[in-house]
This record gives C-alpha cells, sequence and structure tokens, in this order.
C-alpha cells in the first residue's frame, strides 16, 4: 500500500515508487522536480535572508550549491536565510552550507545527509532544529553560533563530528544523540547542555579546553571508547548521573574506556553511581563547589594527582578495584570515603580538614598519609596491614614544587577521632595526634600499634580548687573517654573535655587502657604502658559494680604509691614512716636509763654461783622536750635504720618500743620496695 502524499507535498513520482514528499512550491513541484525552466525562475525570485521551506526535498549536492548561490548576499559574500525549513529533507550528496547566516529559525528536523554534513562557520541566530536527523558522513560544525537553542536531541552521527569553536549562547540539547566520535574542544556552553542518555561509541571523544557555563548534563550518557576533558571548566554543575564520565553531572554515566579530567575546573562535579571502567584521570582537576562521587565505581586507576576539592568531597560507597595511588589531593573541608571498598595495595595522600573512613574494607595493604585532618576509622576493617601516618612536609607537585597546604589548619599533625568498632589488630598509626580518639569498641585494641610521637591528652596540671575540695591529679597520659566522663562528674576539678556526656562506663574504660596497656608491653615500651595500667587501675577503683572491699584496697593502693608507679609518693611515706618511728622511738620507745646488770651469787666451799639480772626497762618520764636529746635521737635512728632492712637493732626498747620497731620493720621496707617498683616500672627496657 502506497502512503498518500502528505498534505502540500510534490506528487511526482516515478513507477512504482512512493509520492515525493518534498514541499510543494508554486509550480506544483517540489524544488527537486521542477522544470529547469521553472526551477530557474524560483530561484532568481530569492535574495539574501529569505524566508524559505524545502521540507520533505531531495537535494543533491548540485542544486544545494545552485541554492546557495542565489541566496548570498554580493557583498557579504555569505548564503543567508531567513526562516529555513529543511524537515523531512534527503541530501543524497555532500551538503555544504559553511558561513551560512540563519538570520531565523533553522529547522532540520529528520532530515537525513547520506554523506557529509558541513556547516562550518555558520550563524544560527535563532533556534536550530536538528532532533532526529542522520548524517553519515561527517559532520563539521567547526566555529558555529548558535545564538539560539540548539537542538540536536535524538540525531546520529555515524562518523566523525566536530563542534570545534562552536558558541552555544542558549540551552544545547543532545539528549539520546548517537556519535561515533565527538569533538567539543574550545567550544563554549553559555547556557545549559544536556548530554543526557548520549552514546560515544567510537574513538575518544574530546572536550578539551571547552567552557561549561551552566549546568552540563551528560547523565545516563555511555562514552565507550573513553573520553577527555583536558582543561575544560565547568563554572556550574556538571552532571554524570549514570554515565561514563566526571565532570558536571554524570551521574549513572559508565566509561567504557579510559576518562581524562586532566586540569579540569568543575563549579560543581557530580559522578554518584558512576562507573569508570577504565582509568580515571583528574590529575590537577580543580572543584569550586562539592564534588560527588557516592557509589562510584573505579575498575582501575583513579588518578587525583594534585587534585583540589575546595568545599570537600564525597566518596561514599565508592569502590576502588584496582587503585593504587589516590592524591595527594587538597581540601580546606570534609573529604568523606565511608563506606568505601579498596580492592588493592593503596597509598592515599591527603591534606585535609577532615578525612572520613567510617565503614569502609581495605582487602589488602594501604598506607593513608595525611596533613592537618582529622581522621575518622570507626568500622573500618583491614584484612592486611595498615599505615596511618603523618605527612611532616609538603606534599609536592607532580613537577616537583611544594603543595602548599597551610591555609588548612595549624596543627599538622594528623588526628585519629575515632576507632570505634574498627579492628585495629593490623593497624599501625605513626607520628598522629589521639588526644580526641575514641578508642571504646574496638576490636584487637591489644595489637593496635603506636610509633613515633603519638599524642594522647594529659590528666590536669597543677592544684585545683573547687569550693571547699582541693585537688592534684597524678600527670599522665589519658583517653579523650576518661577525660569526658571526668569532666561529666559533679567535681571535675580541672577536667576539660569537648563534650561531657559520654556513654562509655568505668568498667569499659578498664578494659580499654588494659588492651593499650597490653599493646605498649607487647611492643617492649613498658615506660609508656604505665600510664595506661594507671587508667585501668583509676578505672576499675571508680567501678562502683565492683566489691567495696575491692576499691577500697585499690584507693589504698593508689594513696600510697600510686598503683606502684609513683616512686615519689611512696618514697614521701617512707619517709614519714622513718620520721614517725624516729619521733615515737625517742618520745616513748627507748628507756629513761639503759638497765645495768646486776650479778649475785654464794660461795660455799669450793662450789660457786653467779646469777646475773636484768632490770626490766623503765618508761621514760617527763616533759617531751626534756627526751629530745641527741643520745635518745642516735639510738632512734639505729632502730629506724635496722628496721627498713629487717634486722634488730640491739638496742634495749620499752614495751611501746618494741611494738613500735615491729610495725616498722613491717612498713617501711613494703614502701621502700613500691618507690623501687615505681622506678623500675619508668626506667625498664
Amino acid at each position: 500500500m502506497v502512503r498518500p502524499p502528505r498534505r502540500n507535498a510534490c506528487c511526482y513520482s516515478q513507477p512504482d515508487q512512493p509520492p515525493c514528499p518534498g514541499r510543494r512550491l508554486p509550480s506544483g513541484r517540489c524544488l527537486a522536480h521542477m522544470s529547469e525552466e521553472a526551477r530557474l525562475s524560483f530561484l532568481t525570485s530569492l535574495s539574501y535572508g529569505q524566508d524559505v521551506d524545502f521540507s520533505g526535498t531531495t537535494f543533491t549536492s548540485e542544486l544545494l550549491n545552485q541554492l546557495l548561490q542565489f541566496m548570498r548576499d554580493p557583498e557579504a559574500e555569505r548564503a543567508g536565510f531567513g526562516s529555513a525549513k529543511f524537515s523531512g529533507a534527503t541530501f543524497i550528496g555532500p551538503a555544504n552550507f559553511d558561513s551560512v547566516d540563519f538570520l531565523r529559525d533553522a529547522t532540520f528536523l529528520r532530515v537525513k545527509f547520506h554523506e557529509d554534513a558541513h556547516f562550518a562557520g555558520a550563524i544560527f541566530h535563532k533556534g536550530a532544529q536538528f532532533a532526529e536527523s542522520e548524517i553519515e558522513g561527517d559532520g563539521r560544525f567547526e566555529r558555529a553560533k548558535f545564538l539560539g537553542l540548539a537542538n540536536f536531541s535524538n540525531a546520529s552521527f555515524r562518523k566523525a563530528t566536530s563542534f570545534a569553536d562552536c558558541t552555544f549562547a542558549d540551552a544545547a540539547e543532545y539528549r539520546s544523540a548517537r556519535f561515533y566520535t565527538a569533538s567539543f574542544m574550545r567550544a563554549k556552553f553559555r547556557d545549559r547542555c544536556t548530554f543526557t542518555g548520549s552514546t560515544f561509541s567510537g574513538r575518544k571523544s574530546r572536550f578539551s579546553h571547552t567552557e561549561f557555563f551552566r549546568t552540563a548534563d551528560f547523565s545516563a550518557s555511555s562514552f565507550q571508547r573513553g573520553v577527555q576533558f583536558l582543561a575544560a571548566q565547568f563554572h556550574s554543575a556538571a552532571k554524570f548521573t549514570d554515565s561514563s564520565i566526571t565532570s558536571g553531572t554524570f551521574t549513572g554515566v559508565t566509561f567504557a574506556r579510559e576518562v581524562d579530567f586532566e586540569n579540569v575546573t568543575f563549579g560543581r562535579g557530580g559522578f554518584n553511581d558512576t562507573t569508570f571502567s577504565d582509568d580515571a584521570i583528574f590529575s590537577k582537576a580543580q572543584f569550586n563547589d562539592r564534588a560527588h562521587f557516592a557509589n562510584a565505581l573505579f575498575r582501575k586507576a583513579a588518578l587525583f594527582r594534585d587534585s583540589r576539592f575546595n568545599q570537600g568531597a564525597h566518596f561514599v560507597g565508592a569502590i576502588f578495584e584496582r587503585a593504587k595511588h589516590i592524591g595527594p589531593i587538597v581540601s580546606e573541608k570534609s573529604i568523606i570515603f565511608n563506606g568505601a571498598s579498596f580492592g588493592s595495595p593503596l597509598i592515599i595522600e591527603a591534606s585535609a580538614a577532615h578525612l572520613g573512613f567510617q565503614q569502609t574494607e581495605w582487602s589488602s595493604t594501604g598506607v593513608l598519609r595525611v596533613r592537618y585532618a582529622s581522621v575518622n576509622l570507626s568500622g573500618a576493617t583491614f584484612a592486611a596491614p595498615m599505615i596511618v601516618a603523618t605527612m611532616p612536609t609538603f606534599f609536592l607537585y607532580s613537577d616537583g614544587g611544594a603543595l602548599d597546604d597551610s591555609r588548612i589548619g595549624e596543627s599538622v599533625p594528623a588526628k585519629i577521632t575515632s576507632l570505634q568498632g574498627a579492628d585495629v589488630s593490623r593497624l599501625l598509626l605513626v607520628d598522629v595526634d589521639l588526644r580526641e580518639c575514641r578508642f571504646a569498641g574496638a576490636m584487637h585494641l591489644d595489637q593496635i600499634r603506636l610509633e613515633g610521637e603519638c599524642q594522647f591528652s594529659n590528666s590536669p596540671r597543677g592544684i585545683h580548687i573547687d569550693g571547699w575540695r582541693i585537688a592534684r591529679w597524678s600527670q599522665r597520659r589519658v583517653l579523650a573517654e576518661e577525660a569526658e566522663w571526668r569532666a561529666g562528674r559533679p567535681w571535675p576539678s580541672g577536667w576539660r573535655a569537648p563534650s561531657a556526656t559520654t556513654s562509655v562506663t568505668p568498667a569499659a574504660l578498664s578494659a580499654t587502657y588494659r588492651h593499650l596497656r597490653k599493646s605498649f608491653e607487647d611492643s617492649k615500651n613498658e615506660p609508656d604502658a604505665a600510664d595506661f595500667y594507671y587508667g585501668e587501675m583509676e578505672m576499675r577503683r571508680n567501678d562502683s559494680n565492683r566489691p567495696h572491699s575491692e576499691r577500697y584496697l585499690l584507693a589504698l593502693y593508689c594513696l600510697v604509691s600510686g598503683y606502684g608507679l609513683r616512686a615519689g609518693r611512696a618514697l614521701l611515706w617512707f619517709g614519714v614512716t622513718i620520721v614517725a618511728t624516729l619521733v615515737a622511738m625517742v618520745f616513748w620507745g627507748l628507756p629513761s636509763q639503759a638497765p645495768t646488770a646486776v650479778s649475785s651469787g654464794v660461795i660455799s666451799g669450793h662450789n660457786f654461783q653467779e646469777v646475773t639480772n636484768v632490770p626490766k626497762p623503765v618508761n621514760p618520764t617527763g616533759s617531751l622536750s626534756s627526751r629530745a636529746t641527741s643520745q635518745r635521737f642516735e639510738k632512734g635512728l639505729r632502730v629506724v635504720v635496722n628496721s627498713v632492712v629487717f634486722r634488730s637493732s640491739g638496742q634495749v626498747l620499752t614495751t611501746s618500743g618494741t611494738y613500735i620497731e615491729m610495725v616498722s620493720r613491717a612498713i617501711e621496707p613494703v614502701f621502700l620496695g613500691l618507690a623501687l617498683l615505681a622506678m623500675r616500672s619508668r626506667l625498664k627496657r
């Protein structure tokens, strides 16, 4: 069945062929089917800037060139149309519209170009409609200017297409367009541009040095052979949702080959759910707004060397299958990798205000070199050795220059803020700040390794007065959880913490201190392990669930020697007992006079019997001042010194002195032993 010709279409046709769809002109035929005389007469009536309607017409190269010859301005030497309607037209040979002016709407809807289509240098003053058109040869639009809407939705470009150096003053629509390979080098999109659902199936497409002044939407587009955005600039949002690229909005995009955004500037970068099947290159890229890479998949390298995220970046849930090196990256805001997965040995270098690695999975070895940042590793799992270290010097650019990041903060050492819920059995921390770190809840904490200068919080210094209470805390390293727990108590006495509320109990803190102590002891660092033993004992003493007898015993142990760790405290009590024993001996322990032995006997015949009696020591009498003599002091000192070494002084003592000596011989060596034990705990290697 032959379709009836559309209204106002040319009805000329060859036998057994459908009617010609060309627009009927005053002669009754379309331009292609006019007689030579009628065509010449019609073309002679045309001039530069006149409205034309050649919808459905079939053009050969000769016919098109003849038409353009009559539409040319003799002075400007440029052809020009007013309203130009070519909808449904067919161009059998090359179509050359180079340097043509379209003063009003240019309509090329559903046009089919069997060979090349050239629009280089053309100017579209109003709308340019190329929706659903097909170009089977090369498409050449270099230096074209689109001053109105440029619509290429659902267009098909079978070979190389170039929009290099084009200017798009209004919106540019390339929805669901199909490119073999395309070049938009140095093009300027001054309004929004949309490549949603577009497909680039041929060689690498190029957007190098292209400028996007408004939203650039590449959502659901596909770059099957790679794409390059070298030195492109995205002044506003760039969307790559469900796409295969990483600039603008590329959410959900799939990049089957290498994608290059080196030295690109993004106003905003959205790459959520984007798949990078090959290398993703963002070296020296700059994101002026927050960059989004949530759930992105990097199957190979993820190169962010010298990249700068001015408002932070989100890599939440991203998967890095074979990335080896990320960074150095710089941001004055947060860079979040929460829930990310790292499948191969990886080095991350970052200088940022905050780094989030919560719930991350590290399947292989990892190295995290950080400057300034507070790092949250809560819930992270490490299947292989992992190192988190402070980078003491500036990172270096690829050209060897120093990457100045001094504006980010004042304290260079990286801060670990949380290890809660993390498996730290393979974690090594080097030169990091742990003053705000939450350790409670970390798994295998006794196997964590700390090297270099790792900083912990300290107990309050000096004497603290709170009403009638006076406190002086023993100097030691403490955990942030203990500082928060003490600051939240009714009598803080100098304890300060960022938050005075914590759900960690003394029992849990006691276990945390015990695990850390064991970690230090296993690494043969017993002097530093002493502080954590002290903290463990303190938490046991303050645990209300423990028996009162145990808590009282720990309180006494703390009072006399600081749990065997404070030599000064033990020596103080040792000195007090010596002075007390000496005073007691001088005033009550020595008799008033040394008793003199008296001998008595009986001589009977040649037998002689003698009995020697020692009188009972007489307690001293008189005032206390009369008893404080140098002689009595010297005797008392002998008793005290011999008591320390468990020896009897040999002095004659009163009954009170005997008991005083017994008590001193039991107590004084204990205090001396505690002092020696405390000194050994600080000096043992």
